[in-house]
């Protein structure tokens, strides 16, 4: 895994959004879990998508846990931007855990159903919880970072005190491996004390943000905390590019 020196003493892992390190002094500390928290629309899953590719480029394994889409389309999607790692999954580098399948197949129409394989049918008796907490506690060689796409499912579908639980594994292992970690969270969707206590228990808090301003949509970013560093003051505006996720170089107060 490559470092960045951020001048103190500490070193950081670059998220893959080259921007975003500037902001945070070359990256995050090892060991970070952090709470991406974001309004619908806002294209936090682009960033995820950014943030494990990133990690490929530098020379970490990746895990992706999706509760909220199916893999194929991940896939794809992160093609758009040119991010293309089916070789990278044919290499074993990357770590798909497809929740998604096991929690819908069984209100598929027939027609549908028939077409999953045998595997597939045995996840209709997965629990999805034990499902991440087997990905995050799996032992994983070298460097790596994850993805849990997303902590909101859980908090439609678990008691709070057992997603907390969930959060404070994932973090727990994050911390003796190094590995820097996205919890993924729909704001707006979750009372605000749920809300303040995930991100409490999170190392890190960034939000997502849009909002209308005449006939433009405006995107900007909130660093709420980071462990190990001073957050910046202002919010970061940003846009969403062939090339992913962009922010402005110069900060603004929106």
């Amino acid at each position: 895994m490559d470092y960045s020196f951020d001048g103190t003493g500490g070193y950081r892992v670059p998220t893959g959004v080259v921007s975003l390190d500037v902001q945070l002094g070359g990256g995050v500390p090892p060991g970070t879990t952090i709470l991406l928290l974001a309004e619908p629309g806002s294209s936090a899953e682009v960033f995820a998508q950014q943030f494990i590719y990133g990690g490929l480029k530098n020379h970490e394994d990746v895990y992706y846990f999706s509760a909220e889409h199916p893999i194929q389309e991940i896939v794809e999607d992160m093609k758009n931007f040119g991010w293309n790692i089916e070789k990278q999954i044919d290499e074993g580098k990357v770590d798909f855990i497809d929740a998604y399948t096991a929690r819908v197949c069984n209100i598929l129409p027939k027609n549908a159903a028939c077409n999953l394989s045998a595997k597939d049918y045995l996840k209709l008796n997965t629990d999805t919880m034990n499902q991440l907490k087997a990905a995050a506690t799996k032992e994983r060689k070298g460097s790596y970072r994850g993805v849990v796409d997303s902590i909101s499912y859980f908090l439609r579908s678990y008691e709070l005190s057992s997603v907390i639980e969930a959060i404070e594994i994932i973090s727990s292992i994050g911390k003796l491996t190094n590995a820097v970690q996205l919890v993924m969270m729909t704001d707006g969707m979750h009372d605000p004390i749920v809300e303040n206590t995930l991100k409490g228990v999170c190392d890190g808090v960034i939000e997502f943000r849009m909002r209308e301003r005449g006939s433009e949509i405006e995107r900007s970013i909130l660093i709420r905390k980071m462990r190990g560093m001073i957050p910046p003051d202002k919010t970061i505006s940003y846009n969403i590019t062939n090339k992913g996720i962009e922010l402005e170089t110069t900060t603004r107060v929106l």
